[in-house]
């Protein structure tokens, strides 16, 4: 579905699942394949409207999951069926509980004699600005000798409608900068990363119209080594900690040979650790927020009205650069005109103003990138 801008209209929310009106995450349960997988989608509070992806699936867990390497055995363990190895193993029928409870979820899974592995999927914040969904994942090791665990998050990013976004590094606790470069082709970025700011791009003609920050920390027993872009369809085959990027391969754009299943565009995220259990608890965990936290100031400005005709223009407050790719609202004479998008420039023209003898408004709604912006134009 798509608005007059052309952008992925946001949809009502499925039902189930939690969240605090920004997020909303949905997980298995145990009795389901896939027990403790989990997607999320925008809440109804989020700028950029309710029921857009943030992870693949509009409400429907399954491609975006947990891998575990015992190293010290060779064995991984798998959250799902996409078991592709030979010393790849499920963890469903090792899954204990799924339990929700307010706005989390735990998962616990057993490996007999050897270890419990624990996921938690909570989302915390009241306001756009301070919300982060949490995944943290803990590796009780029970064993008395010290066991090195690999840790992946293999997470099928979708922003908005768009199954292959694009990347920005940032600094940690930045913001996207929608004026700045994006990369579209695979890239390994090494532990002192920042923030990666994900966004969309290709799906929604004109300027990115929602983003989010995804940063990976851990423990003192457990390292980011590093946060992956990949093309998401071969890193899932690849064994566990073995996937290497290719920096001069396109992943995101209309030519890009990285394709799913349904031969649709799929880029995606790979989030990787190492984890000491001594024995003990080693843990990791990700988070994921909303960039920029507060959309950034826009200047709306109206031109004159001349023979019933009036151009107005929508620019970025700070830097004065246009906003192509949003819609706005004339009214005059207590109706709306003209809904139309802005071009290249940011411009939008309507035609229909002939009653507005008192002028006219013209109203930009907002969104996760640019606030709302109003402006009155009158007679030449």
């Amino acid at each position: 579905m798509t608005t007059t801008s052309g952008t992925t209209a946001a949809v009502a929310l499925p039902p189930g699942g939690f969240g605090n009106g920004i997020f909303q995450a949905y997980v298995n349960g145990e009795e389901r394949p896939g027990a403790g997988e989990f997607t999320v989608l925008t809440g109804e509070l989020n700028p950029a409207g309710p029921g857009l992806d943030v992870l693949y699936g509009r409400g429907t867990p399954g491609t975006s999951y947990l891998r575990v390497l015992d190293v010290g055995t060779g064995v991984s363990y798998v959250q799902g069926q996409l078991v592709t190895h030979a010393k790849e193993v499920s963890l469903d029928p090792l899954v204990t509980s799924v339990q929700l409870s307010g706005a989390e979820s735990v998962t616990r899974w057993v490996v007999p004699d050897a270890f419990v592995l624990e996921q938690r999927v909570a989302i915390s914040g009241t306001t756009a600005a301070d919300t982060r969904l949490t995944v943290t994942t803990k590796v009780t090791d029970f064993r008395p000798e010290r066991h090195r665990f690999r840790i992946e998050y293999v997470w099928d990013a979708t922003v908005a409608g768009d199954d292959a976004p694009v990347v920005q590094l940032g600094a940690a606790g930045g913001s996207f900068r929608p004026f700045e470069p994006v990369s579209s082709t695979e890239q390994t970025f090494p532990r002192s990363t920042g923030d990666l700011a994900v966004v969309d791009r290709y799906a929604n003609p004109g300027a990115p119209t929602f983003a989010v920050a995804v940063s990976a920390v851990g423990d003192p027993q457990a390292v980011p080594d590093a946060v992956q872009y990949v093309c998401l369809s071969d890193a899932v085959f690849a064994p566990v900690g073995e996937y290497v990027t290719d920096p001069a391969r396109d992943i995101a754009g209309p030519a890009s040979d990285c394709r799913n299943s349904a031969g649709r565009t799929d880029s995606g995220l790979l989030l990787r650790w190492t984890a000491d259990a001594t024995p003990g608890d080693a843990t990791v965990a990700a988070t994921v927020r909303m960039s920029p936290a507060s959309p950034y100031a826009t200047t709306l400005k109206a031109g004159p009205l001349s023979l019933g005709s009036a151009t107005a223009t929508l620019t970025d407050t700070a830097t004065g650069r246009p906003i192509p790719g949003r819609t706005l609202v004339f009214s005059a004479g207590g109706r709306v005109r003209c809904t139309l998008t802005t071009d290249g420039a940011g411009r939008a023209t309507c035609a229909q103003l002939l009653t507005g003898l008192l002028g006219y408004d013209v109203d930009f709604a907002g969104d996760a990138i640019w606030a709302a912006a109003h402006a009155h134009g009158g007679l030449r």
